[in-house]
């Protein structure tokens, strides 16, 4: 017989999350364009993405679903376009089922880059779909990619980050993923996100953990026994204090690609590369600072920059310095930065040229020239 049952006095709920896709345009009309994803499903990866085959720009998105211990994580590649599309729900135009965690997707020309778990994959869009051409055997979970020309910076969940070169042969038949290099293993690091910065033939890898601090490495070719070749070399640590998800390289000046990075803490930092010349004079400046100016509670203000972690392969070194300080030395009395240049015997204005510029906020650099008055020609009448 039928057994009857009085229902719960709280429905049971189940998390389902949605996309949406609006333009810069009308921020007023959000979630024109919308998907709803499948139960417990969850957004890892997202991308925009310019591939042959698919309308320009399209966003790929990468999930995973964990529902338990029991049974396996996985995951899906969609694509998204909203060309020829009217607003309301917004069917993927490409979707596929994985047996694993979408944790990374990208490009890098006309291939396009996910990772499944530990492995990285190199697909190209042939004959209505994407076929495996190389892939790539990480150390743990790939959790976040960045490119530049032809090498890659792989971000891993617990083993810090792998520097991978992608070689492809004229013919087009061969194609290698090689590692290069590799952070120290001594030091557990959970990459959130990676990114280049450059500044003219020097290149640095940066990866920001969990704790919210940030890892600048060098690759070096040619080792001393503990670092360089295999190992990159770390060159600084600095806490930002909030844990950064998100990471955008831009080109402020020329041959300088600046790092942007977005924290939890609703901020937004920037890491950006300087010459030997300028460090040194803002390093010994900031240090003067923090001995001569009044902080709160006596406390040192560089002393809070410094990471806390296991000892790594060789003592810390110190190559990020904090910008807000150079800030307070732009608005002191003109007495106070006078007598500051002349401890460092240098011109106040040559050290207000040299330190200034790094201080000031490199999004001004990225706003559009305005355009150049022309000269009006005017006529008289008699």
């Amino acid at each position: 017989p039928p057994v009857e049952f009085s229902p719960p006095p709280m429905p049971r709920t189940q998390p389902r999350f949605e996309l949406w896709i609006d333009g810069a345009k009308d921020l007023a009309k959000l979630g024109r364009y919308r998907f709803t994803f499948d139960t417990g499903e969850h957004v890892l990866s997202m991308q925009w993405v310019a591939l042959p085959g698919f309308p320009s720009p399209s966003l790929a998105v990468g999930t995973g679903v964990n529902i338990g211990e029991d049974l396996t994580c996985r995951g899906r590649i969609l694509i998204f376009s909203t060309r020829d599309r009217e607003p309301g729900v917004l069917p993927a135009i490409y979707q596929r089922a994985l047996k694993w965690p979408v944790t990374a997707v990208g490009q890098h020309g006309n291939y396009f880059l996910h990772s499944e778990g530990f492995k990285l994959f190199f697909e190209k869009w042939e004959n209505s779909n994407f076929n495996k051409l190389a892939f790539f055997d990480a150390s743990m979970c790939v959790t976040a990619m960045a490119s530049i020309k032809n090498f890659l910076l792989l971000g891993d969940l617990r083993k810090g980050l792998d520097f991978v070169q992608w070689k492809e042969e004229n013919d087009g038949n061969t194609r290698t993923l090689k590692r290069l290099s590799r952070s120290p293993p001594s030091g557990f690091i959970t990459v959130l996100a990676c990114d280049f910065v450059v500044c003219g033939k020097s290149l640095g890898l940066v990866a920001l953990d969990h704790t919210g601090t940030a890892h600048l490495y060098q690759y070096s070719p040619h080792s001393d026994g503990r670092e360089g070749d295999q190992l990159l070399r770390s060159c600084a640590t600095f806490s930002m204090g909030y844990p950064c998800r998100a990471a955008l390289r831009l080109q402020t000046e020329a041959g300088v690609q600046c790092m942007f990075m977005a924290s939890g803490g609703g901020e937004l930092l920037c890491l950006r590369p300087i010459d030997d010349t300028v460090y040194r004079i803002v390093a010994t400046l900031l240090g003067m600072l923090a001995t001569r100016l009044p902080y709160r509670c006596g406390m040192n203000p560089r002393a809070f920059r410094h990471h806390e972690g296991p000892p790594a392969l060789v003592a810390p070194r110190k190559n990020i310095e904090d910008a807000v300080l150079l800030r307070l030395f732009a608005f002191l009395s003109t007495p106070l930065q006078a007598g500051v240049a002349e401890k460092m015997r240098l011109p106040l204005l040559s050290l207000l040229k040299s330190t200034l510029p790094c201080a000031t906020c490199q999004l001004l650099n990225l706003a559009p020239a305005l355009p150049a008055k022309s000269a009006g020609v005017g006529q008289g009448g008699a």
